[in-house]
């Protein structure tokens, strides 16, 4: 019986085509790829296109990188998670600690372009998150810096697009200089010299980073910056060994209003900057844009570590290339109340006793 799955692969990621009678094509479910029967019929033989020798490595790429690698969906939190294939179908979200299942394979064209591997160890994150929350363990909830909360550290690569690109601006001030201060009677008379400055040009940034991920908290990501992008190798699937990576789901062209916004505020920052040795400055008009935009998808690594207090989700994360981190605790608020209140208000009253005991003495 005709149960609608041929043996068609898909040319895009090798994964089964299934026929859809909606768009009456064969589709791929993991990739999303659509086909004519025509198209998949069509011989090799006597085919003239060429590709190049790089187009056709980059193929093999994507295509190996779909077939030696799974995909894990949290049901919790939506998280998309790569790992090798060979794992168990059992894993834990990073996010949300919910049990992920496996949804298949993940298609080629998610493979990165490059990768920092990790350089920092488990034991350098926990050494670090000790080191951070010792300072702080009076107020910390309790059962965060457990054993128990520690466990559910976990090295995890990133998703992020990097942008080079170019911003041109000019920037149109009306700045001045005080010449001369006089007083004449109950009036102080200042005379000031007014220049129309300007500033054009561009600026070339590179590497500007955004992560890729909707679960991953922007602010938490952005405090773990920077990474040395010196390091960045070429992926290779070995780096995924001991660890996972989660698939992007945020795609380049949603992440450009963060891209343009970091680079049009330094753009204009380095601008400001160059406008020295007046007492004031107004600025009359600005303008900045950006073009000749190039992308990379990259690969970087953190220790993460999520946990959960009163339904609220807390995080802490480390670059794991630089130890740099980041993140936020749960606060025992009866405690944070009690320095707060109850030891200004002990202070006042013992105060108050000290001075009645010393007036009864007179």
């Amino acid at each position: 019986m005709d149960n609608g799955i041929v043996a068609y692969q898909c040319p895009s990621c090798g994964a089964p085509l299934t026929y859809t009678a909606e768009t009456l094509d064969f589709a791929c479910v993991y990739c999303g790829s659509h086909f004519t029967k025509e198209t998949l019929d069509k011989p090799l033989e006597g085919h003239t296109e060429t590709i190049s020798d790089e187009e056709a490595e980059l193929y093999e790429k994507q295509k190996k990188f779909g077939e030696d690698n799974r995909l894990y969906l949290c049901p919790g939190c939506g998280a998309a998670i790569i790992t090798e294939s060979e794992l168990s179908a059992s894993a834990e979200c990073a996010y949300c600690h919910s049990a992920v299942v496996l949804s298949g394979r993940l298609a080629g064209e998610y493979r990165p372009d490059k990768i920092i591997p990790f350089k920092k160890t488990r034991d350098d994150a926990l050494a670090q998150f000790r080191a951070w929350t010792d300072k702080k363990k009076f107020f910390m909830a309790k059962g965060f810096g457990s054993d128990e909360a520690l466990a559910k550290m976990q090295g995890i690569y990133i998703p992020f697009w990097l942008a080079d690109c170019c911003v041109e601006g000019r920037i149109d001030a009306n700045c001045y200089n005080t010449v001369s201060s006089v007083r004449k009677g109950d009036y102080i008379i200042t005379t000031q010299a007014k220049y129309a400055v300007t500033r054009e040009g561009s600026i070339i940034y590179q590497g500007v980073p955004a992560d890729g991920s909707s679960s991953a908290d922007d602010a938490l990501m952005d405090s773990i910056e920077p990474f040395d992008y010196t390091e960045l190798v070429d992926f290779d699937m070995s780096y995924l060994s001991g660890h996972s990576a989660q698939r992007y789901d945020v795609t380049k062209d949603m992440v450009f209003p963060r891209i343009n916004a970091r680079v049009m505020e330094a753009a204009e920052q380095s601008f400001l900057s160059t406008i020295a040795g007046y007492s004031k400055k107004d600025i009359v008009s600005k303008k900045f844009y950006i073009n000749n935009i190039n992308w990379q998808h990259v690969m970087l690594p953190l220790w993460f570590m999520s946990y959960k207090y009163k339904d609220k989700m807390y995080y802490f994360a480390m670059n794991a290339q630089t130890g740099k981190f980041g993140g936020s605790l749960p606060v025992n608020k009866a405690k944070l109340v009690l320095m707060c209140f109850g030891i200004p208000f002990l202070a006042v009253l013992l105060i108050s006793l000290i001075r009645a005991f010393l007036g009864g003495l007179v």
